[in-house]
């Protein structure tokens, strides 16, 4: 057996212990493969997901964890980079941590005043002109359209997954008018999907925060810091608990 995992820092590997996939792998004695990578946006986890599940020779007994991110995150074909994995010069759109305000509420819907200073100078002028543009019913449309062909792909080839928010919980009715021509039965067709924890009412982020388990980088990101070790344990019990009732 397989499991795969992609996510932004979340999920990704590398954290100095276990993430929840790697006690996801470990119950079910299986192979891991984790490509969650620090400031992904959405559109990178579920593309490079896609093409990686679809480059393994053998997809009769995979497990796929997909983590969502903030959707006011963006990336950029960047060609003077070099080029990582499988996945060219598209590489995400990175700011100075340090230089952020996190303690600021509604990061995964509003942005951070002049956020785009803390880019890289090369993009900059491309980012102030996208954050100009951005709008929280734009990406979750986008979002939302990518997901159901990601699960139409999978339910094709008999892969399982389980989609999830690693970070916030994804914007309401306050923000998106879910109700609109434009986006009501793509909310309602995830909302209908067993494969999908419920996006808008739990994310790995506020359970952690919830169980009293402040983020192991509190000093820097406040609340919307990284889980530590406990949380990815108790989270992966969550995830095995809804893989056991829906798969």
């Amino acid at each position: 057996m397989i499991v795969y995992s992609n996510s932004c820092s979340f999920g990704a590997p590398d954290q100095g212990h276990d993430v929840y996939s790697d006690h996801i792998a470990r119950e079910f004695s299986a192979t891991l493969i984790n490509r969650g990578m620090a400031c992904s946006c959405n559109r990178r986890i579920i593309r490079s997901s896609l093409r990686d599940l679809i480059e393994l020779e053998d997809k009769s007994n995979v497990l796929a964890l997909i983590g969502l991110t903030f959707i006011s995150r963006t990336e950029l074909w960047q060609p003077w980079q070099k080029s990582v994995d499988n996945d060219g010069h598209f590489f995400p759109i990175k700011i100075d941590d340090k230089k952020i305000d996190w303690s600021i509420s509604g990061l995964i819907d509003t942005v951070v005043p002049d956020v785009y200073r803390y880019s890289d100078y090369r993009i900059q002028n491309y980012y102030k002109n996208w954050l100009v543009h951005y709008h929280p019913e734009s990406a979750m449309t986008d979002l939302l359209t990518d997901i159901i062909m990601f699960c139409g792909w999978a339910d094709q080839h008999n892969i399982k997954y389980v989609i999830f928010s690693n970070v916030d919980v994804l914007p309401g009715d306050d923000k998106v008018g879910y109700s609109s021509p434009f986006i009501h039965s793509l909310h309602q067709q995830i909302l209908k999907n067993s494969n999908i924890i419920n996006p808008w009412e739990f994310s790995f982020g506020t359970f952690a925060l919830a169980q009293g388990l402040k983020p192991k980088d509190y000093a820097v990101f406040k609340n919307h810091g990284h889980p530590g070790e406990q949380a990815h344990k108790l989270f992966s019990e969550v995830l095995l608990n809804h893989l056991q009732t829906n798969l």
